[in-house]
């Protein structure tokens, strides 16, 4: 059975948060130059999640062909990030990104609310 291009990118970015992840949740396996490198995969720097324009950021991932549940895995492995790079900034893009996700996916999550609502 053949996949899609779009399928390929979306199990590809899957496998990248999941590693992500497992970097972040996991206390023994944080090491930051590994988390930014992996993050690199996805097309992401540690600049643009840290210090592109918010809107650029959201647009930067709809141009990578983020779907919406992969944006709210990034969200989550940011606010997991918090703790080891404490930073009130990380915490603002996570909610941000949030934010963005509930509004323009035209979808209502209590989940997604209950996680702003957290930060």
């Amino acid at each position: 059975m053949l996949t899609s291009k779009k399928d390929e990118t979306e199990q590809r970015l899957n496998s990248i948060l999941q590693k992500l992840s497992g970097i972040t949740f996991v206390p023994e396996n944080w090491n930051e130059a590994v988390f930014w490198t992996t993050l690199e995969e996805t097309g992401l720097s540690k600049s643009d999640v840290l210090e592109k324009d918010e809107n650029l950021f959201f647009k930067q991932l709809i141009d990578l062909q983020f779907p919406w549940e992969h944006m709210e895995k990034l969200a989550d492995i940011l606010v997991g990030l918090d703790p080891k790079q404490p930073d009130q900034l990380i915490k603002e893009r996570a909610k941000h990104l949030y934010q963005f996700i509930h509004n323009e996916s035209k979808m209502f999550s209590f989940e997604i609310m209950n996680k702003i609502g957290k930060l």
